[in-house]
């Protein structure tokens, strides 16, 4: 599928008869001289003497300047194909437009579109969500954008509701209590209730067992105590790794159920406005899986007549999980009377399981059921002027599990009112140098099902033609400062984009308040950056079609130790939750607006793209260092040393052909259309060089070998906040994680092979 229609050629049809001057009957001319006298013969040749002369210099001039009229004319037609309403092939960024941009954002629209995409829960696959669509299409249509829909068939997980989710307290075989997690404010209200998508559905009955954060490190524990959780059932507080690592983690270790509950040391910060935390009542929803996209057809888009897999063969969840309030997880955990857990696991308990004399069980009965459902892609284009063949998209997802109120809608909103902008850009004659797509996604909240589907179905194109992902998400779940996830390609594209920026509540530039409150670099004289992988809507473009994508957001104080908001994905997650607590003015969705505003004019107007090579060599060198810091000696003991040489030649070989291009790039003509492109493609397949068919480690969704998140989670604790890729190659640190046991050794030294081939051939591919 074309993702930007074409324009026509123009071309008249033609006669299917040709004309010829010469079709009458020549024979039956009579031409009759007889009787014709000769006259003088100055007056019989007009071609001879000074008359003839000066009519032959006449012919001549006219003939020149017909020929001049004719090339002028051939030379604007060509010309006009070059030309733009802004300029001609050098178009460039442009101060004055970007100016009106931000000026146009506008507080009062944003705070119309995010308490009109917050009003009632707007759940995948929902009646709701289908209309905001239409009412989307409407907009940008009115807005004079080119708008479409792109529906899919998916597989989505809803709990029943004639059959409610329910946990029974036993003593012996007696139930002492009954649990329906619940956290509707009305008799009215039309949230769905509490649960997890795709968990399994069937019922269990088992001895308690906490595991903490259910972190790979927290069941390394519990193996080593001689704590078996083969057909326990195991529980959880939500934070720091992903609800998919959690339940995958008690899988392989043998329980049989999982409950996720939110702790008040995460969701009830010491120092916090009482109104901003999560009450005793709320209750987590989300996705269960440890992948994204469509279920049943990974890889491939979820169109019509495509081939599914069965069920029981699809990347789902084999025990049964369900999340519960912090007022039912207090009843829950009382069950527990056995062994002290160490003091870091401790919150709402102090114990880890229960003791042997113990007759205490717990039933958790999950009423899951599976559906395939159609979702609804909006997609918006905006063709590009001098290079339309080359796009700059934007998304952000619209569905949510409950009203969504900080988490989409702040980013639904954002993008509305850019889109709006934009569209005044346009009215006033105004286009943009490189195509721009906008995309409202659906099923996000059930692992990026949307935006996977689109980009799997255009993963050509997407992979040829696409200069960057913009994603926007939870765009304001804070007000302490801006915060922004990229490919290392994007460091100084933002950076330069947030100093255009005024600080909401302070009187210098966004950019100053981000470098304050995050700073980066060896000697914080920049801001931080942090690198982008898995989690958002940015995961197929930079995992599978290798398009350098970007996060922006404003976030909350890292000393409040979350990982995210307390009303993350529950019913308290609402319009006036935003603006009581986190936005009142909607100042901080207004610079978020104009932060990504401005790197979007950069990136589609920019006559030479505003890449930076020298931030990726930065990162493939703090890799080296980091793995030959770790495991030097190891490497040496398994006889590995030449092996990890080479990918240490191969990243100083990158740093010198990027620093080249880089130069190359400051001293390119400009005015030669042929040699910008040239640089310019250069950088943009950056990201796609470090691709990897066969995915790391194995996982064919997570082909990029540098940015993809490792297979092991939480490898290190940041300011309350997993990272899952750690300080090197994701792919090597994941093979380290796992030498202890047998046989492999073999996976590390395959490992060192790919990326230092990677590396080297990405060096080959920028000198050239």
């Amino acid at each position: 599928m074309a993702l930007l229609s074409e324009e026509g050629s123009g071309n008249q049809a033609q006669s299917s008869q040709p004309y010829s001057r010469w079709q009458s009957d020549l024979d039956s001319v009579s031409v009759n001289t007889e009787g014709q006298t000769p006259k003088d013969v100055r007056e019989r040749s007009w071609q001879t003497g000074v008359k003839g002369i000066v009519i032959k210099v006449l012919i001549v001039i006219l003939i020149f300047m017909f020929g001049l009229i004719i090339g002028y004319i051939i030379r604007r037609e060509v010309h006009k194909k070059l030309k733009t309403p802004c300029g001609e092939v050098s178009q460039d960024y442009d101060e004055k437009i970007a100016g009106q941009l931000l000026k146009e954002v506008n507080v009062d629209k944003l705070d119309k579109q995010l308490r009109h995409f917050s009003t009632a829960p707007h759940l995948a696959g929902m009646e709701e969500v289908g209309n905001m669509a239409n009412e989307i299409v409407d907009m940008w249509t009115g807005w004079g954008l080119n708008t479409t829909v792109r529906s899919y068939n998916v597989l989505l997980s809803y709990p029943d509701r004639t059959n409610a989710n329910k946990l029974f307290l036993m003593s012996g075989d007696a139930v002492t209590d009954t649990i329906t997690p619940d956290d509707a404010q009305s008799p009215t209200d039309s949230t769905i209730p509490p649960y997890a998508a795709y968990s399994k559905s069937g019922t269990v009955t088992g001895k308690l067992i906490y595991v903490n954060f259910g972190r790979g490190p927290d069941f390394q524990y519990l193996a080593a105590q001689g704590v078996n959780l083969t057909g326990r059932v195991a529980i959880a507080r939500l934070g720091q790794v992903y609800v998919g690592d959690k339940v995958r983690h008690a899988e392989m270790a043998g329980a049989a159920a999982l409950l996720l509950y939110p702790d008040p040391e995460q969701y009830q910060p010491a120092g916090a406005d009482r109104g901003w935390t999560l009450p005793e009542d709320g209750v987590f929803r989300g996705d269960s899986r440890v992948t994204y996209g469509d279920p049943l057809t990974p890889g491939y888009p979820a169109l019509d007549g495509m081939f599914r897999l069965n069920e029981s063969d699809a990347d789902l969840p084999g025990i049964l999980v369900q999340p519960i309030s912090t007022a039912d997880a207090r009843k829950v955990l009382g069950v527990l009377d056995g062994t002290t857990a160490p003091s870091d696991w401790r919150g709402i308990t102090q114990k880890i399981n229960q003791s042997p004399e113990s007759n205490k069980q717990v039933r958790v009965q999950v009423n899951n059921v599976l559906s395939i459902k159609p979702i609804k892609n909006v997609i918006a284009s905006i063709p590009g002027a001098v290079e339309p063949d080359r796009y700059v998209v934007v998304g952000n997802h619209r569905d949510a599990w409950t009203y969504g109120g900080a988490q989409p809608a702040t980013g639904t909103a954002c993008l509305m009112e850019l889109v709006r902008t934009v569209g005044l850009l346009l009215d006033k004659n105004w286009r943009p140098r490189r195509s721009i797509i906008f995309a409202s996604w659906d099923a996000g909240e059930f692992g990026q099902i949307g935006s996977t589907e689109w980009v799997e179905e255009n993963l050509k194109e997407i992979g040829e033609k696409a200069v960057a992902y913009l994603n926007l998400d939870g765009a304001v779940t804070g007000n302490y400062s801006f915060y922004a996830k990229a490919s290392p390609l994007l460091q100084k594209v933002v950076w330069d984009a947030s100093k255009t920026v005024r600080d909401p509540h302070g009187v210098f530039s966004v950019y100053d308040e981000w470098a304050e409150r995050f700073p980066g670099g060896d000697n914080g004289q920049t801001t931080k950056v942090d690198l982008i992988g898995a989690g958002s809507d940015y995961a197929a473009f930079l995992l599978q079609a290798g398009v350098a994508s970007m996060d922006f957001q404003y976030t909350l104080d890292p000393a409040y130790n979350v990982t995210f908001y307390p009303a993350y994905h529950t019913v308290y997650d609402t319009y006036d939750y935003v603006k009581t607590f986190v936005d009142p003015d909607l100042s901080y969705h207004r610079a978020v607006t104009q932060v990504l505003g401005n790197t979007l004019l950069r990136l589609s107007d920019s006559t030479l793209l505003p890449f930076t090579l020298s931030g990726y060599a930065r990162m493939i060198e703090d890799f080296t260092n980091a793995a030959e810091a770790s495991y030097k000696n190891k490497f040496k003991q398994q006889g590995l040393e030449l092996k990890f040489s080479k990918v240490k030649i191969a990243a100083e070989s990158f740093a010198l052909a990027a620093a080249l291009v880089e130069t190359n790039a400051g001293q390119t003509d400009l005015s030669n259309p042929l040699e910008v492109r040239r640089i310019n493609d250069k950088m943009m397949q950056v990201d796609r060089l470090f691709l990897t068919p066969a995915g790391v480690l194995g996982k064919p969704l997570y082909k990029h070998l540098l940015l993809s998140p490792s297979k092991n989670d939480c490898l290190q604790l940041e300011e309350g906040v997993c990272q899952y890729r750690g300080k090197t190659f994701p792919g090597l640190f994941g093979a380290m994680r796992e030498v202890d046991s047998p046989g492999k050794w073999v996976l590390v030294e395959k490992e060192l092979s790919i990326i230092s081939i990677a590396v080297q051939s990405a060096a080959e591919f920028l000198k050239k």
